[in-house]
């Protein structure tokens, strides 16, 4: 008996998939259910983790992630094998012959998968109440623009803001599959109205802003999020939100 996909992702299609890792006492719950489709390599990552939360976190968002790849192939859940480029980014292993990219993130409650058929992407979530030194973190990661920006702004403004930024670079990084080897004080997320991010790029980024494709995530408000699609200049993308069924 062959197991039926039940999505349809198109080559200009982006599916991105929002789930609450978390049970109504605010505790991830159902973990029993969701290890046996992890693999081993994964049980023992789990493992690891020194708190149970974040164990349980970890091991939801796979689930989440090896199930809602099942939507788009033949493939049960817990067949699914994965491969990591040289900064460590996964992507689905070669001998499954499945052209399909995605990106998982998941915070504190929150997972979040963006998956497309042939095109670089990045989704980052971070909860709003993550505790950071603001101070340390807007000089090392912040461009001068993007620091003049927020000086424009109240005292009481600016964890928000940096949120923002972060999300975006986060999800740019990720989307180009390099992570944090990209120098993130030449990437600038810029919100000349206040609220629409402008992409701009150093020329160390070998790159241009209008090969992609990108914008906050409506999720709860007590979390930040974006995504950055890969796309040629003015291709028109279509986004589709989707919710698992149960997580």
């Amino acid at each position: 008996m062959t197991r039926e996909p039940h999505a349809t992702l198109g080559g200009t299609d982006v599916h991105l998939w929002i789930a609450s890792c978390d049970g109504p006492d605010g505790e991830p719950s159902g973990l029993r259910e969701h290890e046996p489709v992890l693999s081993a390599q994964e049980r023992d990552r789990a493992d690891q983790f020194h708190f149970q939360h974040d164990r349980a976190q970890f091991v939801l968002a796979r689930s989440l992630l090896r199930r809602c790849l099942s939507q788009y192939a033949d493939i049960e859940p817990s067949a699914w094998e994965f491969e990591f480029n040289a900064f460590g980014k996964p992507a689905v292993h070669h001998r499954l012959g499945v052209d399909l990219d995605f990106n998982l993130s998941h915070s504190r409650g929150m997972c979040m998968l963006g998956v497309t058929r042939g095109r670089p992407i990045g989704v980052d979530v971070e909860k709003r109440d993550a505790p950071i030194s603001l101070p340390d973190l807007i000089h090392q990661v912040m461009s001068e623009p993007e620091i003049e920006e927020l000086r424009s702004l109240p005292a009481r403004a600016w964890k928000s803001r940096f949120l923002d930024v972060w999300v975006f670079k986060e999800a740019y990084a990720k989307a180009r599959g390099q992570g944090m080897s990209l120098p993130l004080k030449d990437i600038s997320f810029l919100f000349p109205d206040g609220r629409t991010p402008e992409l701009r790029l150093k020329p160390s980024l070998a790159d241009r802003p209008d090969h992609w494709l990108y914008d906050f995530v409506r999720v709860p408000t007590d979390f930040h999020a974006a995504i950055c699609i890969g796309r040629r200049r003015d291709e028109e993308l279509r986004l589709v939100v989707r919710e698992p069924d149960r997580l």
